[in-house]
């Protein structure tokens, strides 16, 4: 397809600035138009406030100008929180929409609603970008899962640690600033219960160093239970879901329960907890995106099961050798997974290594026919 106009590219820097902080609505941007020139912008707000397109005609007079918004304009339907952008648009007197995708929620109902009421409507500029922009929310809008992102950091050797060699810590401050920077606007990040206990970790997101006003929703997986109702991870600031298997010690189940978090009950599938019950679970609560970010026995479990749909590596540049933790533990059995399109991006002295697995492809955009 081609690049998107720059009037659209413009609604989808909007649309991005507001990524993962819209949820359970998509994040979206408009530009509105009149002779060539910018007359507004708008950007989703957080649920329950304005989207996009009443953003941007909210206090300006829009008769006869153009609308550009990333994504097909909302209509009415039981429970809806706001107005219509559709009936908005209708009434501001927009003389033409140009949509880039149709929303999987609305299915071409918003676009049908405006050229009933005879405004002009274009659809497909952008819409590579911004399918690119929403592959949450799309595959959340489709199958009721989490987009799953695995994320981990390897050495040269392909090793995430060395522990016994004081080596736990691989990637620079570069590489460590991307990865908050991605924990700021997922949904979810996701651990073990053995990362818990070897490090730790609080699972907050601090882009530059300081803690964001929003924080992702913190997952553990402990199917023995194993983790201490100490750990960090319980520290107030963002909920907290332990997966654990029927079965796990009561006690445990009670302290953790006192935390503040919530447990899930999760069925066992070879041994360990069925992860696709897992991701049904976490849908079904608005999570459109989860980091999964180990270790490498949960990288595994998610690969083995198909689950992952992008990949953030992070290399860095030291050979471990035989004091090295392998990223894929003995015994897995991963299939072959190819990334396409891959993105390399420099975080001196690391490489980031970003692209898609193919488990899940969005559906490919629907261009509704111009009448």
């Amino acid at each position: 397809m081609s690049a998107p106009s720059p009037f659209m590219q413009e609604a989808i820097r909007l649309a991005a600035s507001v990524r993962g902080r819209t949820s359970p609505n998509p994040w979206v941007g408009a530009v509105l138009v009149r002779d060539g020139q910018v007359i507004s912008r708008g950007a989703t707000a957080p649920y329950g406030g304005p989207h996009a397109e009443a953003a941007a005609l909210a206090g300006v007079d829009a008769r006869g100008a153009t609308l550009y918004c990333t994504l097909e304009p909302c209509v009415p339907f039981e429970g809806k929180r706001t107005p219509p952008c559709s009936d908005a648009i209708i009434q501001a007197g927009v003389a033409r929409v140009v949509v880039a995708l149709l929303d999987p929620h609305v299915g071409g109902t918003g676009v049908q609603r405006l050229r009933d009421a005879g405004i002009e409507v274009a659809v497909g500029d952008g819409a590579e970008a911004v399918t690119d922009l929403l592959r949450p929310y799309l595959k959340w809008r489709q199958l009721g899962l989490p987009y799953v992102i695995a994320k981990f950091a390897v050495s040269l050797d392909g090793a995430v640690g060395a522990p016994s060699a004081g080596v736990t810590w691989l990637t620079g401050q570069a590489a460590v600033e991307r990865a908050h920077r991605d924990r700021d606007w997922v949904d979810a990040i996701l651990v073990g219960s053995g990362t818990v206990i070897a490090d730790d970790p609080a699972l907050t997101a601090r882009p530059g160093g300081q803690p964001a006003d929003r924080q992702p929703v913190r997952v553990v997986l402990d199917a023995r239970g194993r983790t201490s109702p100490d750990s960090r991870v319980f520290a107030p600031g963002a909920p907290v879901i332990v997966a654990t298997a029927h079965g796990s010690p009561p006690e445990w189940r009670e302290a953790i329960v006192r935390t503040g978090a919530t447990l899930l009950e999760l069925d066992r599938s070879s041994g360990r907890l069925e992860l696709r019950q897992l991701l049904r679970a976490l849908g079904q609560r608005n999570i459109q995106s989860l980091v999964v970010e180990g270790g490498p026995t949960v990288h595994a479990s998610f690969f083995e099961a198909d689950l992952v749909d992008e990949v953030h590596a992070y290399v860095t540049p030291r050979l471990l050798g035989s004091a090295g933790i392998p990223l894929v533990p003995q015994g897995a059995s991963l299939p072959v997974i190819h990334i396409d399109p891959v993105e390399i991006a420099p975080l001196p002295p690391d490489v980031l290594i970003r692209g898609y697995t193919g488990s899940w492809q969005p559906p490919l955009p629907i261009l509704a026919p111009e009448r």
